[in-house]
């Protein structure tokens, strides 16, 4: 849900139905959370606030998959044949200055909240501290907002790209991974190894391999193999709705779900994904999408805790339906504001910034990795000095011609 902006500079083409499908998925989830399962926003169960939408709402809770099948096409698009440093920059200038402000936003919407939501309690200041390093889940602190869960995932994904990266991204590498990848995740789960479940993320892998296959093909046209292992994946992620999505929809959404259901819209959101960008439809140029795009991480990141406190509020006194539409609009224009007044201005610094700083550590390593460069430095620091020149009357000149090659410096370095 946070790539949008990568798709233009890494690969010279704008996939606008790309972000017109992102802010799709963004908007299901939100409709899950507000009309899909049952929370503090409603004073009774959303089944009975909107009987027949949410019947459909429900299934909203599929959105962040849809997330993860964009990430593995929009990130691997973004990182193949880019530098380490380049990478890594976009990355922390994509992600991190609308989440500080999320969390800092959730925060104030939680402290002063607690009669209605009584999470800040749970999690406090110092959890909430944590919370924006974006690695509070791998100790063990709860998200201050439950929609954080989905980045400590894609975080996960950035490092598995980021380790290809430093190796050499090629079309056999891509292809192992999502053999591997998914395989290797069901049997960890089956061993029931957490450390290994945690890494290799057997409820998630299909789907990012979903999104890398596609981008496979949209790179290099399809292939036997890539035809083979979309089905293979395809087949992973039917066994990930049925062992994980069905039985956790049951205990948060409190109802169930159709597997049936969820077997048409996977392969729908996968026939999306091509249709977006193996069709025509990938040469849509309507700024309109690439707009909603932009709106689409600021919106995940901060609709859910400030979405049920309005709802709260504004239930009691307003029709179920009008008290939805003016807090989806509030959550919309809140996102713009993210978007205009946080991401646009402090995003590129970030992402320059930290780009420029990894460059210039790559730099200094430099000279150390080529070896020595004829000069020495008897004092332990400070600058060095030249070695004295080779005494040429004592050397045949045909062997001191040979030894004044190896200590010129720079030498070990061609």
């Amino acid at each position: 849900m946070s790539e949008y902006r990568e798709q233009g500079p890494a690969t010279g083409e704008r996939l606008r139905a790309v972000d017109g499908l992102r802010f799709l998925a963004a908007l299901a989830v939100v409709m899950f959370h507000f009309t899909g399962r049952d929370s503090v926003a409603w004073a009774e169960s959303v089944r009975d606030v909107f009987p027949f939408l949410s019947r459909f709402t429900i299934y909203g809770g599929f959105g962040p998959y849809l997330f993860f099948m964009i990430s593995g096409f929009v990130i691997l698009m973004s990182t193949w044949d880019r530098s380490v440093p380049s990478f890594i920059g976009s990355r922390v200038g994509r992600l991190y200055p609308a989440y500080w402000f999320a969390v800092v936003f959730t925060g104030i919407v939680l402290v002063t909240n607690r009669s209605i939501l009584p999470d800040w309690d749970a999690v406090g200041l110092p959890g909430a501290a944590l919370n924006l390093t974006m690695f509070q889940s791998a100790v063990g602190v709860p998200n201050l907002d439950g929609v954080y869960w989905t980045l400590w995932v894609e975080m996960k994904f950035y490092v598995l790209l980021l380790g290809m990266s430093l190796i050499g991204i090629t079309r056999e590498r891509v292809l192992a991974l999502c053999l591997l990848w998914p395989v290797l995740g069901a049997l960890a789960a089956r061993a029931e190894s957490a450390v290994l479940t945690e890494i290799l993320m057997p409820d998630y892998a299909p789907f990012f391999c979903l999104g890398i296959l596609v981008h496979l093909v949209h790179r290099e046209g399809w292939s036997a193999g890539a035809g083979l292992l979309l089905a293979l994946n395809h087949l992973f992620a039917l066994w990930v709705c049925a062992a994980y999505y069905i039985p956790w929809s049951a205990q948060v959404a409190g109802a169930p779900v159709s597997f049936r259901a969820l077997a048409v819209l996977l392969t729908l959101c996968v026939l999306a994904l091509a249709v977006a960008t193996l069709t025509r439809v990938s040469r849509v140029d309507w700024r309109w999408l690439t707009f909603l795009g932009a709106l689409t991480y600021p919106l995940y990141l901060t609709h859910q805790v400030a979405g049920w406190v309005l709802l709260h509020r504004l239930g009691p006194v307003l029709p179920a339906y009008v008290a939805l539409a003016v807090v989806v609009a509030l959550v919309l224009v809140l996102a713009y504001l993210v978007h205009r007044y946080v991401e646009r201005p402090f995003g590129g610094r970030l992402r320059r910034a930290v780009e420029r700083d990894l460059d210039r550590a790559a730099t200094r390593r430099e000279p150390a990795a080529g070896g020595h460069d004829g000069t020495l430095d008897p004092s332990g620091g400070g600058r060095s000095r030249p070695l004295p020149p080779l005494p040429s009357s004592r050397v045949p000149a045909e062997r001191g011609a040979s030894l004044l090659e190896t200590v010129t410096p720079g030498a070990g370095r061609r």
